[in-house]
């Protein structure tokens, strides 16, 4: 059993901080300023701003495909999933309820699969800063809200650099993943994580008691990712005397240690003596799948200029065949989850108009089968140390000339104090697949917790001396 409806659907943002002022204005200019070329280098493609009231319309696909590896034999097939995307963006007035300020780009996401269709809606804040003789494009916190009512919100302690202005071939930078994640599911279920620029983290999960089988079971649990790659996770069960605590050493040897201590009996009534302190009980060691000191969180963005569109956006021609790109690379590493994440995101800008498409690529290898519940404990294949399941997703969206108005064409496109449409899909996009691989992770280790609880169950008993 999976926690129900946690964390999924597509979600998220567009891009700006207001500008001028002004009134209506056709959608767009019938032929767009040429980008590229002697005499008109592409160098500031996204310096279009937007005002309160400006609409953006974006339509895509994804795919994600699942491949099981378990070196016990999979009970699961691997599988392969498309998608179609729509996303309805308005700038609005609204102000931040998080504290982070900026301008709030309200987003209506339809994602229709070929068994449902998701309808999520999400608000992203961003502002402008200066930057040496430019502007940063800054994310500073999103929020969103999926069709089953759960809740979920990012802040961050440094705001996420999305755009450097004006856009120069060359021009690199990097962000810190420090900051702040918070879900209310509509089912009581809540999670709250704080990571640190170095990539480790803390988190406490929250589980509403009921007669819902083994998750009434589960009342809490906490995570810790220390820098060397060490790691505790304690879990507490309903009725136990404290907490189970799962350790995961740091590679040592060329493998990692996986420890389960049960939590100390309490005394059962009339019973002399103290029970002894539970001991830590070795339960796995894994080939070590990432190196010693590893780099948790590693981020590295770039912009290149003079880029022919490729094939797959299908950008309209209104918009041209070439303009900048903003590729951002940021590999990842879970030693608790076992997760190994290699995230691709290119954003293609196009002068005058900002972003017009963006192509995402995401890998993520797990060399831990927690959602292997349906094996025995002796054949359980979770802690080998080699591959388990690579999940590939991949997603497009682009502008359209249709749905997207803009209220005032009295914009300068030289001033530092407006930002440009930049980066309304790629932070859409990466909200959106952040989601979906929260939802993963949470499924995952309640799975794992109620494997626990099965073969641990004699040893959680109120009282009596082991």
């Amino acid at each position: 059993m999976k926690i129900p409806a946690i964390l999924f659907g597509a979600v998220a943002a567009a891009a700006l901080l207001a500008a001028c002022g002004g009134g209506g204005a056709p959608a767009l200019p019938t032929n767009p300023p040429p980008v590229g070329g002697p005499g008109n280098p592409a160098v500031s493609s996204s310096a279009r701003p937007a005002v309160v009231g400006d609409t953006f319309a974006f339509s895509g696909s994804s795919l994600e495909s699942d491949v099981y590896t378990y070196p016990v034999g999979s009970p699961f097939p691997s599988t392969s999933t498309a998608a179609k995307i729509g996303e309805n963006v308005v700038v609005t007035a609204s102000a931040d309820p998080l504290g982070a300020g900026g301008t709030d780009f309200h987003t209506t996401t339809t994602t229709v699969g070929t068994t449902a269709t998701r309808v999520t809606t999400g608000d992203s804040y961003y502002s402008t800063v200066s930057a040496g003789s430019g502007t940063s494009f800054v994310l500073n916190a999103q929020q969103s809200v999926d069709d089953s009512r759960n809740s979920y919100s990012w802040t961050y302690t440094t705001p996420q650099i999305l755009d450097e202005l004006p856009e120069s071939a060359g021009t690199s930078w990097t962000n810190s993943p420090a900051g702040t994640y918070n879900e209310t599911d509509a089912d009581g279920a809540t999670i709250a994580r704080t990571t640190n620029a170095d990539g480790t983290y803390t988190e406490n999960d929250g589980f509403p008691s009921g007669p819902a089988g083994l998750t009434g079971f589960i009342q809490k649990m906490s995570f810790t990712v220390n820098p060397d790659g060490s790691g505790a996770w304690n879990i507490y069960y309903l009725g136990a005397p404290g907490p189970t605590l799962v350790s995961y050493s740091a590679p040592t040897a060329g493998t990692i240690s996986v420890s389960v201590t049960s939590p100390t009996p309490t005394p059962a009534p009339g019973a002399t003596g103290t029970p002894a302190p539970s001991t830590p009980s070795l339960y796995a060691t894994p080939v070590a799948w990432f190196s010693p000191s590893p780099k948790l969180y590693q981020e590295s963005d770039a912009v290149s200029t003079g880029v022919t569109y490729p094939a797959s956006c299908a950008v309209p021609s209104a918009f041209g065949t070439s303009g900048n790109s903003i590729a951002q690379t940021i590999t990842k590493i879970d030693p608790i989850l076992g997760l190994d994440e290699a995230t691709t995101t290119t954003t293609y800008t196009a002068q005058g108009f900002g972003p017009v498409c963006v192509a995402m690529n995401d890998v993520q290898t797990y060399y831990y089968d927690y959602l292997n519940d349906t094996v025995s404990a002796a054949g359980f294949a979770n802690f080998v140390g080699t591959p388990q399941l690579t999940k590939t997703y991949t997603q497009t969206l682009t502008l359209q000339t249709a749905g997207t108005s803009i209220q005032s064409e009295a914009r300068s496109t030289e001033s530092t104090a407006v930002a440009p449409i930049s980066t309304a899909l790629f932070a859409a996009d990466r909200t959106s697949f952040r989601m979906h691989i929260a939802r993963e992770r949470a499924q995952a280790r309640m799975a794992y917790a109620k494997m626990l609880f099965r073969i641990l169950a004699p040893t959680l008993s109120l009282g009596g001396n082991r």
